[in-house]
């Protein structure tokens, strides 16, 4: 007997949510179902059938949480491995005495409770377990134990229920550790990275940005922008879709992304427009590298449902001066990008 760290489900979940809990509901059942075949082997050793073969019906239990588990089945599964969980502590503390440590287990219900639910029901919850453990506490030390173990039996029963309940808290913890350390991962790409492209986003970038221009008046060196904005983006959007549009986008950024060094900071600036911060490289340097990111867009075809298309990259390029704020360089780039614009596209200025 184990208990659960998926609590009985909200509605409204998304469909990705609802997988995922589905896929750790039913880890959760088949681990479960592993510790009552343990407890099964367990009382046959001490000579108790009868404590045994309840084991198998906790098991049936759980390979139907299991199954609907694997249904998504949320709500059905949880009230399945919550009543096997509460059932089995009564069933087997009143059979075997509160010393056996069978109530141990329903601790664990604390920690996915707390989490997973409001202030006010997890309060309830945790008065209502009080209530309950204080009440089968009375109720087997009254009763005496039903069917009572031998003193080493119940000594062996005790520590395996706390080795149980060690492992399972653990477990338990880690589960929470890791859906805590993904969701800061989570929630830093939200805030440093375009939902669309991947690249970093444009307020990233003004952060990186910044610190570098500090960097350079600090050292003496040098570092250039890159302005970027695809051509004719609008006829592509207006001829094949939005959706092909931001194929378009993906694929440009894809394609600068492979050409960019690690040490630069790439970004969706905005729309269709890009740009590229790169330390330690002068403009004569720039230059070459824009004219190389200018020539692998236009050499990239960009397929899509209805066919393929090739695009192509407009450049602004600057280098940034000692002691001048961001915008004065992003200015600069711009007005550099608005040249190749007007002389044709498909080219780099400089400014």
């Amino acid at each position: 007997m184990t208990s659960s760290a998926i609590p009985t489900p909200r509605p409204l979940y998304s469909p990705s949510a609802q997988a995922a809990i589905a896929a750790a509901m039913a880890r959760v059942a088949l681990l479960a179902a592993g510790v009552d075949c343990i407890y099964f082997l367990f009382f046959l050793v001490v000579d108790s059938p009868w404590l045994a073969w309840i084991n198998v019906l906790s098991v049936a239990l759980y390979a139907a949480a299991y199954r609907l588990a694997q249904q998504q089945k949320l709500r059905g599964g949880a009230l399945l491995i919550w009543l096997e969980a509460f059932v089995h502590a009564v069933v087997g503390t009143l059979m075997t005495g509160w010393d056996s440590g069978f109530h141990y287990l329903l601790l664990m219900f604390i920690p996915s409770v707390i989490l997973t639910n409001s202030r006010r029901q997890s309060l309830a919850f945790v008065v209502a377990l009080l209530v309950f453990l204080v009440t089968l506490d009375f109720l087997s030390r009254g009763l005496g134990p039903l069917a009572p173990l031998s003193a080493t039996a119940l000594i062996a029963l005790k520590w395996l229920n706390i080795t149980i309940f060690i492992f399972m808290f653990s477990s338990l913890s880690i589960y929470y550790r890791r859906k805590i350390v993904q969701a800061e991962r989570s929630l830093h790409a939200q805030a440093t990275q375009d939902a669309l492209t991947g690249l970093h986003n444009r307020r990233h970038f003004q952060l990186v940005a910044e610190q570098e221009l500090v960097r350079c008046q600090r050292t003496g060196s040098k570092a250039c922008l890159l302005m970027m904005d695809i051509d004719f983006f609008k006829t592509i959007n207006d001829t094949y879709g939005h959706e092909t549009g931001d194929h378009v986008l993906i694929s440009v950024a894809r394609t600068l992304k492979q050409g960019a060094r690690a040490m630069d900071t790439l970004a969706r600036w905005g729309g269709e427009e890009f740009i590229l911060l790169m330390p330690d490289v002068d403009a004569e340097e720039a230059l070459v590298v824009a004219e190389r990111f200018r020539q692998a867009v236009e050499q990239t075809p960009i397929v899509f449902s209805s066919g393929e298309i090739l695009c192509t990259l407009s450049f602004g390029v600057t280098q940034l001066e000692r002691g001048e704020p961001l915008g004065a360089a992003v200015g600069r780039a711009d007005r550099a990008l608005y040249r190749s614009k007007v002389d044709g596209k498909n080219r780099v200025s400089h400014e």
